[in-house]
């Protein structure tokens, strides 16, 4: 018997592949999750988006304020579909209803925005979020006062998350009734229309280059800094050049950030346990209260000034070796996301790290993209023909000590062919 009965019937009487488990994409908060599904319906969903509908759960940990630790499932019912138009527009956008589970909000707060969606009375006790960056026009252009009151009316335990080109639309616990089924697969379709109609609207209209999404980078002035300040010509890989810019880090600017920080986290600390403070000072014990926070910020100093210099050194030098590598190619590097959203009608399988443009080894001009650096096996490398494509693609894969411009060669020398080859018999455009 199925794991979800009702989802394998609503699969058959919508002609739908079912599978108990199904690997989805995990971009954003709640895919991102260690979760499982238990059931999932895949095909052209009702309403006409393409994708899954599955029962998901994960578990939820937290710890209340008498340090008592607690698990809690959190089933959702959701659909997942992919809108890779709008990667360079809205890298993330979320929405939770007042009684929804789903996170609105996921990676760095830093890098996003809470968004305002009016004083509906059916918006009270929800939240809006999206990526600092997106374009205030393009975001404002896409919740039209129709999208807001569509969502002011959606139930209670709806939400949804738009990461990196993937949409998923929830509801909270798992939905079983067919007709229930069928208003969350047409409330993904809704969405996933708006959005990409959006999309290729600023795309059609020549509005790309003005509503593309900026990138929000804290580290773009230290890299800068780093590069500036230290030569290490063309690495033969991406870790190549990393003890160049660990020793770089090993300063007294280093030093003192580490410090700042890790006095800010005594500090706190202290607040929770200030009953140890208190006892020493009332019993003039200022020596051993001295001597406590000392050793305390210095234990903190050294992991965090430790992390500082492994985090930082490796991801300078990536940056080194990814600029020399395009130098020596005479590519150009290009913004990742400005990249994205004037592609739009390609179509991209996935929101870039990097984009470098210029002529290809077959010889036609197109430009190189990656996320990551062949370490994971999420990473992935693509070549794209132009703003329309065509697209090849494959996994990044690399071996220690890590990608080197021997393996960039290869991937680029195969994937500039199969473009060519898909340009060649790609049919003619209608004149």
């Amino acid at each position: 018997m199925p794991v979800s009965e009702p989802l394998a019937k609503f699969a058959a009487a919508n002609r739908l592949a079912y599978s108990d488990h199904v690997a989805l994409p995990q971009q954003g908060d709640l895919l991102g999750r260690a979760g499982k599904v238990e059931g999932a319906a895949a095909g052209a969903l009702p309403g006409g988006a393409e994708g899954s509908l599955a029962h998901f759960t994960y578990t939820y940990t937290y710890t209340d304020s008498d340090d008592h630790t607690h698990h809690e499932e959190r089933p959702f019912t959701i659909v997942v579909t992919e809108i890779p138009e709008s990667i360079g527009f809205m890298p993330y956008l979320g929405f939770s209803g007042s009684a929804s589970k789903l996170t609105a909000v996921a990676g760095d707060l830093d890098q996003m925005r809470k968004l305002d969606l009016g004083d509906d009375k059916g918006l009270e006790g929800t939240h809006a979020y999206a990526f600092k960056g997106a374009n205030e026009n393009w975001t404002a252009q896409l919740f039209s006062p129709a999208l807001v009151d569509w969502l002011a009316r959606s139930e209670e335990g709806f939400g949804f998350e738009l990461a990196a080109g993937v949409l998923c639309v929830a509801r909270d616990g798992y939905l079983n009734e067919p007709a229930k089924l069928k208003t969350l697969c047409g409330d993904a379709a809704h969405l996933a229309t708006a959005i990409r109609e959006e999309s290729l609207e600023e795309t059609a209209s020549g509005g790309a280059e003005a509503d593309a999404a900026k990138e929000v980078d804290p580290e773009a002035a230290k890299i800068e800094a780093a590069l500036a300040a230290v030569p290490v010509g063309s690495p033969t890989n991406v870790a190549a050049a990393t003890p160049a810019f660990a020793a770089h880090l090993r300063s007294a600017s280093t030093f003192l950030w580490a410090l700042g920080k890790a006095a800010l986290i005594v500090l706190v600390l202290n607040v929770p346990g200030a009953a140890i403070p208190i006892l020493l000072i009332v019993a003039g014990n200022y020596a051993a209260l001295a001597a406590i926070e000392a050793v305390l910020i210095a234990i903190f100093v050294f992991f965090i000034f430790r992390k500082r210099v492994r985090e930082g050194s490796k991801k300078f030098a990536a940056e080194a070796f990814f600029r020399a590598y395009a130098k020596d190619r005479e590519l150009t590097p290009e913004e990742p996301l400005h990249f994205a959203a004037t592609h739009a009608e390609a179509k991209l399988p996935f929101k870039p790290d990097r984009v470098f443009s210029g002529t290809l080894p077959s010889g036609v001009p197109g430009s190189l993209a990656l996320i990551g650096d062949g370490s994971k096996r999420a990473d992935r490398i693509a070549v794209v023909g132009g703003p329309k494509g065509p697209i090849a693609e494959s996994e990044l894969e690399s071996e220690p000590p890590g990608l080197s411009a021997k393996d960039l060669d290869v991937y680029l020398d195969q994937l500039s062919g199969e473009l060519k080859e898909a340009e060649e018999t790609a049919p003619a455009a209608p004149s």
